[in-house]
């Protein structure tokens, strides 16, 4: 799912780092092997940079990625027998600049012993049986110059440790002339070598990245796009139909805990007294009220666009910051889906309680996850008067992530059918295998069931779905649909839009997560919004 940097384009960007193992180092040799950086590209457009140097027993490398708001430092050294001896990994978030989070791993016979500590908190140490070749750090490019080298232009597998992950997994690398062909598991890169070895260029089709090597001096560097987030502005115009106004809204959790989310209540200028109104809820990640997904998708805008179209008909609505993003306080490390649906629910309240609210004619609209969350209210909270459901899942988390794993090599180009089946049955088999990872979030997701929610919806509902949606397939539209009509709810409409991704832009492919960053019209289309609109004032006429 996603709504924001989307779950699907994270898990690729993050495919990028495991493609390619290396064994990085904390003491460089004076003369090394290579130095330099390299640009990456995503549909053509340059979504991060590596600086790296290597010698035969040592690697550091440093990686900005502005989509990920991230920097991530690595330095490790191998022994004579080609045993990582230390790694030492730390990643940073760009905009904040400060440390998110360290990793350590030290030889002991074996074992490594490894220590994983927070920006805040205890650290963690554990040992692992493994006696890893390289070590990956996530996103790495540069990683395979060093694997490479070590090579010596003859096929040979390594096997890696992933510190983000903690496994251990073979990489092998085939060299083909002036080419070689790294391999992880269902992943394939080809880079390009010039005549001394060196790698000029890496692509990797499935992920739609290319990786260049820099050649210019450094004063011919362009800045890197992304790296600080520019102020928001959630005033109205001086012409607009509506007013914007800056509101808290306090939320106090099921443990005791309080805090507080930043928000916008745009409120019609005509109309009134007591108008009817709208929450908006955004998908996964933590997004800020108009779900902007700066930088990958820097002018989306999708809430803000639904606020003033709904001024229109007369209709406030109330577009908060998530927890702990923009202007909003409150934890995420613990919380799960469930906690964001009583998140909405605290602004529901806040909307019921005030005077120029009518209470009786609040809705909710929710993307992505927040289509997930717009059934839970509804069915917790019979007093809600509707629910508009943009691209929500009708499947478990699992079969959601299993769709999204095999797209990228369903469409891949050049893949023997024996070929393709055999590396979607890899991806899935890795995906159902992993269950150990520590994120609350994902635990939740993995399980959750949509549709025994949906059967207990009695408001009336929209649900709207983009037909090239790569993150939500188009099918669990209908889905979700015929199950709320199965059990009785009579005012169930369901609209696919062609052409469409799961951002309700238009796509000028295939509506892949991949070509986000470069869809060449980022509004919403007036004939989605105008769906939205019309069928919400006639669902909450009085």
């Amino acid at each position: 799912m996603g709504g924001t940097m989307p779950g699907m384009l994270k898990r690729a960007l993050a495919a990028v780092g495991m493609l390619l193992a290396t064994c990085a180092a904390a003491a460089l040799a004076q003369q090394p092997a290579d130095a330099g950086l390299f640009r990456m590209y995503q549909a053509g457009r340059e979504i991060g940079r590596e600086t790296f140097r290597f010698s035969d027993r040592a690697f550091e490398s440093t990686i900005t990625i502005p989509l990920i708001n991230l920097k991530l430092h690595t330095s490790a050294t191998v022994s004579a027998a080609e045993r990582v001896e230390r790694a030492d990994l730390e990643a940073f978030s760009l905009t904040a600049d400060t440390l998110l989070r360290r990793y350590s791993a030290v030889a002991d016979g074996d074992s490594l012993r490894l220590t994983q500590t927070a920006a805040s908190g205890e650290p963690r140490r554990w040992s692992k049986a493994a006696a890893p070749e390289a070590v990956v750090p996530a996103q790495s490019v540069a990683a395979f110059i060093a694997l490479g080298e070590r090579a010596g232009r003859q096929d040979r597998t390594y096997r890696a440790w992933f510190p983000e992950s903690d496994t251990t997994l073979a990489v092998t690398v085939a060299f083909r002339g002036d080419t070689a062909e790294v391999m992880l598991q269902v992943l394939r890169m080809t880079a390009t070598l010039s005549p001394a070895g060196r790698v000029q260029v890496l692509d990797i089709p499935t992920q739609r990245v290319r990786v260049e090597r820099f050649t210019g001096g450094p004063d011919s560097l362009p800045p890197l796009a992304g790296m600080r987030r520019p102020t928001p502005d959630y005033s109205a115009p001086a012409d607009a139909a509506y007013t914007a106004d800056d509101v808290r809204v306090p939320v106090r959790t099921a443990r005791g805990d309080t805090f507080s989310l930043a928000c916008t209540l745009t409120k019609p200028k005509a109309g009134g007294p007591r108008y009817p109104a709208l929450v908006t809820v955004t998908g996964s990640g933590q997004q800020d009220r108009d779900e902007n997904l700066w930088p990958l998708v820097p002018d989306y805008r999708v809430f803000r666009q639904v606020a003033e179209r709904l001024a229109v008909e007369g209709i406030a609505v109330l577009r908060c910051d998530d927890r702990q993003a923009g202007g909003s306080t409150g934890r995420v490390d613990s919380a799960t889906t469930e906690d964001f649906a009583n998140d909405a629910a605290a602004q529901i309240a806040w909307l019921r309680s005030r005077s120029d609210v009518d209470p009786a004619r609040v809705a909710v609209i929710g993307h992505s996850e927040g289509g997930v969350i717009g059934p839970l209210l509804a069915a917790r909270d019979p007093r809600l008067a509707a629910l508009v459901v943009m691209a929500g899942t009708a499947k478990n988390g699992v079969a959601v992530l299993k769709d999204q794993v095999s797209w990228p090599i369903e469409s891949a180009p050049g893949l023997a059918s024996e070929e393709r089946a055999r590396l979607t049955a890899e991806a899935i088999r890795a995906l159902v295998a992993d269950t150990a990872n520590p994120l609350v979030w994902l635990r939740w997701f993995r399980t959750y069931e949509p549709l025994p929610t949906a059967r207990r919806v009695r408001q009336p509902v929209l649900i709207v779905q983009g037909a090239l949606d790569r993150q939500v397939t188009a099918g669990q539209a209908d889905t979700l649909g015929a199950a709320m009509r199965a059990a009785g709810n009579r005012d169930v409409t369901v609209r696919v839009f062609p052409r469409l991704n799961h951002l309700f832009l238009v796509s000028p492919t295939d509506g892949s997560p991949l070509e986000y960053a470069a869809l060449p019209d980022v509004a919403v289309p007036g004939e989605v919004l105008d769906t939205i609109a019309v069928w919400l004032r006639q669902h909450l006429r009085r």
